[in-house]
């Protein structure tokens, strides 16, 4: 059943291809195989190749972004070292705890010693925007910049600092005339008790400088952003306009995604149409993370240009293509054309064309065969006219030999009717029985003619030997059945073994020769058999000399055999049996055959 399916899909498709022109077939099938490969390859690999440089540059930019990270590290460790030598300064030691109950003289002092005592640390560190110090309560013991801040927003940002490990927290913060600060809040505890808190420290770096001695002079590619934001979410420095510091990042899809990754990690995002390489590193130290930016056009941007050689590629395969189709498809049209119009001259009877040269391809051999047919046409044509001029002919001169027969007829009919004026009976029957033998001999055009008739033209024939032979022999005819009379055999196929009989059977003695005709059937084959009881012969010697003289009208014993089996088959023809001495017995085997409705059954 599935092969039959298969079958029936497959005539269905070849249908559907024969309904398309062959030119049109061949196209299709060029451009099939050479530009969808084509076209395969390219898309492959230039998929491959895409996916080979986002990961090669996705690689990159995070080496690049933990490089950076580094960078950072070693500059927030400058400040913490800062940090924790003024924690542990002496003068901050000693005067800070007693800051509240000194006079205004001592703090005077307090702060002279201590600024002697901090000044080249700090300028150690050339990018401090500035140094606070607050007591436990709040007031500002010491203030390095140039530029003013609420005390109280400061210490409200410092007093609510989460603990954090290495007592160091990393904040972001605006100034009054909007710059922006990266501030770095630290708890001083007393030397002498770890558990003693005696103030406050806030460290301020300016946010412009942090980036440009860390991240802002890399640059990884057009259209790319950078950035840094905290464990709150909050930007607090960034290279592009686009991301503004001192507000959460906005994309929520990006940030959730950050947040759930490793501590350096890479994948794709879309923000608005635009889809982005995204790459992370964290900043242990600081507790922040820094964010690499990449967007897909810069990542394509060679390979686009390779798209548009694929695309030419595809366009000049696509030409060579077609052009190679019509190159092939003129090579077998022009061919079919020349033997469309050959056949068509062909039909109108122009037989004389001639197709002219053709090639060793399967064109010129069917061109060639089909030359070769005309030619074989012309010749079967030639014969056909020439075979109708001579039947006309035959017809002819059969017209012209009509007036023969019946003149002879007239001829026999009135010596036949004198023989008998003359009483002559022996004449007479002889002329009646030539004339007989004569009409069924020379008009009578059937090949098959009942048994009955052919039995009669025995007896006209044996009428007339007996005129020269006299009684010198007897013959019976008789059937197994009266129907055996209607069967269809051969014209004279008994005459010439009768013959045979009435020439050769009798001897010196003068003795009457018996000849015996007797048919029979066995509901398949007619057989007949001829018998007679003269001298007999030599059966093998008879074969090996053949029998040539016995005839009648140049028709002989073993040409009837030979029309036996021409006509019926090997197993049908003659069977001769004789014994010298004993006579003859000769048998004809023919199939059984009828008339039935003007058709031989």
């Amino acid at each position: 059943m599935a092969e039959i399916q298969r079958a029936s899909i497959i005539e269905r498709l070849y249908s559907i291809l024969r309904r398309v022109t062959i030119k049109h077939r061949l196209l299709a099938a060029f451009l099939i195989t050479s530009l969808l490969p084509v076209v395969f390859v390219a898309f492959y690999s230039y998929s491959k190749y895409t996916e080979s440089i986002s990961q090669k540059l996705s690689a990159s930019t995070e080496q690049t972004l933990s490089e950076l990270s580094r960078n950072m590290t070693r500059e927030i460790n400058q400040y913490a070292t800062l940090s924790e030598s003024i924690i542990v300064n002496e003068v901050i030691q000693s005067g800070l705890p007693m800051y509240n109950s000194m006079s205004g003289n001592d703090r005077y002092q307090f702060l002279l010693n201590y600024r002697d005592a901090v000044r080249g640390q700090v300028f150690q560190v050339s990018n401090v925007f500035n140094v606070v110090i607050f007591t436990n309560d709040g007031e500002t013991v010491f203030d390095f910049g140039y530029e003013s801040f609420q005390s109280e927003k400061l210490f409200q940002m410092v007093k609510e600092a989460p603990d954090t490990p290495g007592n160091a927290h990393w904040a972001y913060l605006k100034s009054n005339r909007g710059t922006n600060l990266l501030t770095l809040s630290r708890v001083i505890y007393s030397e002498q008790s770890s558990s003693e808190q005696i103030g406050y420290l806030m460290i301020m770096v300016e946010e412009k400088v942090f980036s440009r001695n860390t991240y802002r002079h890399v640059h990884l590619g057009t259209g790319s952003q950078i950035f840094l934001y905290n464990s709150q979410g909050l930007v607090i420095s960034s290279t592009s306009s686009a991301i503004e510091a001192g507000k959460p990042y906005a994309n929520n899809a990006i940030f959730s995604k950050l947040t759930s990754a490793a501590e350096q990690s890479s994948f794709y995002a879309e923000v608005g149409r635009t889809k982005w390489l995204v790459t992370s590193d964290y900043v242990r130290s600081a507790d922040w993370r820094l964010v690499g930016m990449l967007p897909q056009s810069f990542l394509v941007s060679e390979i686009s240009e390779m798209k548009t050689d694929i695309f030419m590629i595809c366009i000049m395969t696509l030409l060579f293509s077609g052009l190679i189709a019509m190159l092939i498809y003129l090579s077998i049209s022009s061919p079919m054309r020349k033997l469309l119009h050959y056949a068509k001259l062909v039909r109108l009877g122009q037989l004389e064309t001639k197709l002219g040269r053709t090639y060793s391809d399967e064109m010129g051999k069917l061109a060639e065969t089909i030359d070769q047919m005309v030619m074989r046409l012309k010749e079967l044509i030639s014969r056909v006219e020439a075979e109708q001029q001579a039947k006309r002919d035959a017809e002819l001169k059969m017209l012209q030999a009509q007036i023969n027969p019946h003149f002879l007829f007239n001829t026999l009919g009135s010596l036949k009717w004198s023989a008998m004026m003359s009483g002559n009976e022996t004449v007479f029957k002889g002329m009646e029985s030539l004339s007989e033998l004569l009409r069924n001999t020379i008009l009578e055009k059937d090949d098959l003619i009942p048994l009955e008739k052919e039995i009669g033209n025995l007896l006209h024939y044996a009428t007339i030997q007996r005129i020269r032979y006299g009684d010198s022999f007897k013959l019976s005819c008789q059937m197994s059945d009266d129907r055996l009379f209607g069967y269809l055999v051969p014209k004279f196929i008994l005459q010439p073994i009768v013959e045979n009989s009435i020439l050769h059977a009798g001897g010196s003695d003068g003795r009457r020769v018996k000849i015996s005709v007797y048919g029979y059937d066995d509901g398949v084959n007619l057989y007949i058999r001829i018998a007679d009881d003269g001298k007999g012969f030599d059966t093998s010697k008879a074969y090996a000399r053949g029998n040539s003289n016995a005839k009648l009208s140049g028709i002989g014993i073993a040409n009837v055999n030979e029309r036996l089996s021409i006509c019926y088959g090997s197993s049908y023809g003659l069977e001769t049996r004789s014994r010298v001495g004993e006579g003859t017995e000769t048998v004809i085997t023919l199939p059984i055959m009828i008339e039935e409705g003007g058709e031989h059954v």
